[in-house]
């Protein structure tokens, strides 16, 4: 198992201005598998996604575990890949300097340079290794930010809507690059969206949280075969059934 979470309660805002914001959350993530997180805007999805990575803390009594060991701070094997990539990149490092961030005091050059030109590969990204973020476009520099988080060669990844700000088109690209490098790799992926379809499209598993503070809703399991493609898959029927399980759960049957 990748992610245990056991009675996590979470709270946001200052202390003494606090508020629960999550009670009560379940949930475990197996090794290999794909699940979405999503709800309604403040929710709780990132703070979930912010526990699960070891950023913040949750209350007492909480038990949140990363392959069997306490998560009391960033887990070894766990990367972050966040949707503002034109944060996330440092602007004055070429592509490949980006990429090498993580790398750096855990490799001798000669291995960074290696793992780095083949993960450039993987994203489609080796003809650009001497580029600026500037000199990209917004899916390039995603696609950056994804190479940067695998360079590592995590056990799983943690994903805050990262394709929310590309255009549809870059969006589908980035998803089924996304699809098969999963497939590659074998990653846990944790990814929190808003956007119904990605999440049943990309997803082993569905997760809704709602309610206030927010437990879990739902829990719904996509039996669309993999691979998947992006017309076949959302055109099927198991597609729409998830589909339509997830966006009434969510809005309740309007």
């Amino acid at each position: 198992m990748s992610f245990e979470c056991r009675s996590v309660r979470a709270d946001v805002g200052a202390v003494g201005a606090n508020r629960t914001v999550l009670d009560d959350v379940s949930l475990d993530v197996a090794s290999g598998e794909f699940v979405s997180i999503m709800g309604r805007s403040g929710v709780g999805k990132t703070t979930l996604l912010r526990v699960l990575a070891g950023l913040q803390e949750p209350s007492a009594g909480s038990t949140v575990r990363f392959e069997g060991r306490p998560v009391d701070g960033p887990p070894d094997g766990v990367s972050l890949v966040f949707q503002d990539y034109t944060s996330a990149l440092l602007p004055w490092r070429t592509v490949a300097a980006n990429v090498e961030l993580p790398l750096e005091g855990h490799l001798s050059k000669p291995e960074r340079s290696e793992r780095v030109a083949a993960t450039l590969e993987m994203v489609g990204l080796a003809d650009r290794a001497n580029d600026r973020p500037p000199q990209l476009s917004g899916g390039m520099q995603q696609r950056v930010q994804l190479a940067r988080a695998l360079a590592s060669r995590p056990a799983a990844l943690l994903m805050d809507e990262p394709f929310g700000a590309l255009d549809a088109l870059t969006k589908s690209d980035l998803e089924d690059e996304l699809l098969a490098l999963v497939a590659e790799t074998s990653t846990t992926v944790v990814f929190v969206t808003h956007d119904i379809d990605e999440a049943v499209y990309l997803s082993d598993r569905v997760v809704v949280l709602g309610g206030e503070p927010a437990g879990i809703a739902a829990d719904v399991v996509v039996d669309c075969p993999r691979p998947r493609t992006q017309i076949r898959t959302r055109e099927s029927a198991e597609f729409l059934a998830a589909r339509s399980r997830v966006h009434e759960v969510i809005f309740g049957t309007r």
